[in-house]
């Protein structure tokens, strides 16, 4: 038994000495100073029982302890990257309950460095002026560069011996595993993963004010010629009762944008718009480009026509988010889609309207339950071990909860006994977490230890979906996943997209100014296979396909 023990001493120590040649980041101790046998020692607490068989109490490694919280043996400093704040309702992360409590528990102190813009991400990859860990930084190409560069340090191995929250689930979801896996076989950064119903199936609700439907004794439209008739009746009857006399009919976010833009008017012609609804799958399993096929030439018809009309005004093709939300919550808006409904004693969530083209019309599914590159650990990062602890206790089924929904200091947040949670209503102020911007683990499972209340608007979009939308969603066999692609392929289909996406939003905008719509779409669809189009998904489908053969 001595032997054993001996033995396993000799391997800590040798784990020891490859550790202190790594660089890094500075321990909290005295000063903030640190010193290299302090950084690098490798401890094992334990009693010996009679039988001379070595229990481990506690055991330490780099001043990370592999189980129980704190998870360090003393504070440590690890400097994250995040992105700024991108709207008024995003607080810096230091100032967010959240991250306040995460630090008291772990004993890790975080210090951020934010990155304003996507250039000062790419110069950070280019001079490899790197944090320790970054949430949310670099795209996949960026990742993959620096992974081959040695920049990244692979997750593999410390997710087997630091993570069992993570290395549990991706044993139990392969496509989840193959989603974050690069060629090499290596995990460079952990996603987020959010397995819920509303938000996989639903992107945006299309709001409409019933108020205003009453007073002009009006229905909710059912197609698309009845809601022009109701935005049109928005306008003309500006000024009475409670239309104001600067009544917006319809707003929206541009016209791709994600959250609040025209989508689902392409949509609820039977074009498939998922997610931003660049490309999806056919019943074959080929990947389509749905904005350059002749099905989009009646929705953009449609679209300009109400442009045109006055019903969505044109500041709409170039507002931002906060112009967005601002507007949006005025009073002055007939009709939006958004995420959230911000007064649902105003508004009322409708159906995908019926063009009448004999299409099934759509709303939008998504595929966010996997967003990639949500945690990264920089080789300058001295203390790996430190850095995975931390992510699997984000892992937790209830620091994820807390994360995605409220802290519990909160006020609306209540964690029951049996670790479920109830969610009030948090009214407009509970940007108390990073919520989306974050890594967290919230599985189906997980999510059903969750109760919303009644008045929640998340308990909304949970009973908009499953009674409003539930039969108008993309199944997911249609909906394209972002798959991890070789190095080449990653490269030439970001040039291709970057140039076809240009074209595409160039154009439409211009149609919506100016029309021309179908004098003009022949010489568009040429001018797209000219920027690369086919080779564009034939990249994506080789891909695709290699994928799917793993």
């Amino acid at each position: 038994m001595k032997k054993t023990r001996w033995n396993k001493s000799v391997s800590l120590l040798l784990a020891v000495a490859v550790l202190a040649m790594l660089p890094g980041c500075s321990s909290g101790g005295k000063n903030g100073q640190s010193t290299t046998a302090a950084q690098n020692e490798t401890t094992v607490a334990g009693s010996e029982e009679s039988s001379g068989e070595t229990q481990n109490a506690e055991e330490i490694v780099n001043h990370a302890k592999r189980e129980g919280l704190p998870i360090t043996d003393e504070e440590i400093t690890l400097i994250v990257g995040v992105n700024s704040p991108t709207s008024s309702y995003q607080l810096p992360w230091e100032d967010t309950n959240w991250i306040k409590m995460l630090q008291e528990a772990s004993g890790v102190k975080l210090e951020f460095r934010y990155y304003e813009s996507n250039d000062s991400i790419a110069l950070m990859y280019t001079s490899r002026d790197y944090p320790d860990i970054a949430i949310g930084i670099g795209s996949d190409k960026q990742i993959q560069e620096a992974a081959l560069g040695g920049d990244i340090v692979p997750l593999n191995d410390l997710m087997a011996e630091w993570s069992p929250n993570w290395s549990s689930y991706f044993a139990e979801n392969d496509l989840a595993r193959r989603l974050v896996t690069f060629e090499d076989g290596n995990i460079y950064s952990l996603p987020q993963i959010a397995e819920i119903p509303y938000d996989l199936n639903l992107r945006d609700m299309w709001l409409i004010n019933k108020v205003w439907l009453d007073e002009l004794g009006l229905e909710i439209p059912k197609t698309t010629d009845e809601y022009y008739n109701v935005l049109k009746a928005f306008k003309e009857n500006a000024g009475k009762g409670s239309i104001p006399e600067d009544v917006i009919p319809l707003y929206t976010r541009n016209i791709f944008q994600t959250a609040g833009g025209a989508l689902d008017i392409f949509g609820t012609f039977g074009v498939r718009t998922q997610g931003n609804g660049t490309v999806t799958l056919s019943d074959e399993g080929k990947i389509e480009y749905n904005y350059a096929t002749d099905d989009m030439i009646e929705p953009l018809l449609y679209l300009r026509r109400l442009y045109e009309e006055e019903l969505i005004p044109y500041d709409c093709l170039t507002c931002s988010q906060d112009d967005y939300m601002m507007m949006t919550r005025s009073g002055k808006v007939g009709s939006f889609f958004s995420y959230a409904n911000p007064d649902v004693d105003t508004y009322i969530a409708m159906a995908p309207v019926d063009s009448g083209n004999g299409k099934q019309p759509l709303t939008r599914g998504q595929v966010n339950w996997l967003s990639r590159n949500k945690f990264t650990i920089f080789s300058t990062c001295q203390y790996p071990e430190v850095a995975m602890r931390l992510a699997d206790l984000i892992a937790d089924p209830v620091w994820t909860i807390q994360c995605r929904y409220g802290t519990t200091e909160s006020g609306w947040v209540t964690r029951n006994e049996d670790d479920t949670f109830y969610i009030a209503n948090p009214g407009t102020d509970y940007w108390d977490t990073p919520d989306v911007r974050c890594l967290f683990l919230l599985t189906e499972s997980v999510f059903n230890r969750i109760t919303l209340a009644e008045d929640h608007s998340h308990a909304e979009r949970l009973s908009m979906w499953e009674n409003v939308y539930k039969d108008y969603v993309i199944p997911m066999e249609n909906r394209y996943q972002s798959i991890l692609m070789t190095e080449d392929q990653t490269l030439r289909s970001s040039e291709l997209s970057k140039d076809l996406n240009d074209c595409r939003n160039t154009t439409f905008a211009n149609w919506m100014l100016n029309g021309g719509i179908e004098e003009g779409w022949d010489d568009y669809v040429k001018q797209m296979q000219n920027l690369g189009l086919e080779e564009y998904l034939s990249i994506l489908q080789e891909a695709y396909d290699s994928f799917n053969s793993k």
